[in-house]
């Protein structure tokens, strides 16, 4: 397997796996060497794929998953509308890929924030926010070695995401401390996690868009009104199979709920 500047054979295969439901085997000399050609084989799978962006993840928000993934800091992947979902969404769960939930803190602009030479502030990010309420992602890998060590790999695979869920969009989050927000995290019932907004490595969600925002592999696109940012996992990752029915509580922000099959 070879792949060229765009991406190329690399992106294709992973795109084909994710659109398949199944696992690739990936050589070593095709494993991207650095960053810049990791987003180059994220953008190569958006092409492939066709889909529309309609925002972004980010990972590796906590310094132990920098560590399992071996990678030296966050990074981000593109969120598509083809797997982007409403509240109480039903999800089927491609079970080859392994997949986890995970509760998150999502960001929706009401401004374009496009890329420019000087550093977007906080106070502008925050100028820019229409919204701040609970999300699920679910991630997962298409790679048959698995994500621990996966590096520059879970960053061309449009950090391993597989779907997501949009919860409540009204709560009060201007007057929410996003810096200790709690969020409690049940599937089926029963509490199996619980977190708050501090824990990401930014310390609050806004500051992860604010990170985004500045970060040199966004390209032109830069982010747009109506993009919505989830920004890391507060619960960790817990595993999902066909029947469960998972909840995040989020106090004042309201509340997201999925439903899952196989």
């Amino acid at each position: 397997m070879t792949t060229n500047s765009n991406g190329g054979t690399l992106a294709r295969a992973l795109w084909e796996a994710r659109r398949d439901g199944r696992q690739v085997r990936i050589d070593d000399r095709d494993r991207p060497r650095d960053e810049a050609g990791a987003y180059a084989v994220q953008r190569g799978i958006t092409e492939a794929s066709g889909y529309e962006i309609v925002g972004y993840k980010i990972g590796a928000t906590a310094q132990v998953a920098m560590d399992l993934l071996g990678v030296s800091g966050p990074f981000f992947g593109p969120l598509y509308r083809e797997a982007f979902r409403k509240n109480d969404a039903a999800v089927s769960l491609p079970m080859a890929h392994s997949p986890v939930i995970e509760a998150e803190f999502a960001v929706r602009l009401a401004a374009d924030l496009p890329p420019r030479a000087e550093a977007w502030t906080k106070a502008e990010v925050e100028a820019a926010v229409a919204w701040v309420g609970p999300a699920f992602e679910i991630v997962g890998t298409r790679l048959e070695s698995g994500l621990p060590g996966a590096g520059m790999l879970a960053i061309a695979d449009g950090g391993a995401n597989i779907d997501f869920v949009c919860g409540p969009t009204g709560g009060a989050w201007r007057d929410a401390d996003l810096t200790a927000h709690s969020v409690t995290l049940r599937i089926n019932g029963v509490e199996v996690a619980s977190g708050h907004s501090g824990m990401l490595v930014f310390g609050d969600p806004v500051s992860g868009v604010m990170w985004l925002a500045n970060h040199p592999e966004l390209g032109a696109r830069g982010l747009k009104a109506g993009d919505v940012v989830t920004t890391g996992t507060c619960t960790g990752i817990k595993p999902l199979s066909p029947g469960d029915e998972a909840e995040a509580d989020y106090g004042a922000l309201g509340m997201v709920r999925a439903r899952f099959s196989g």
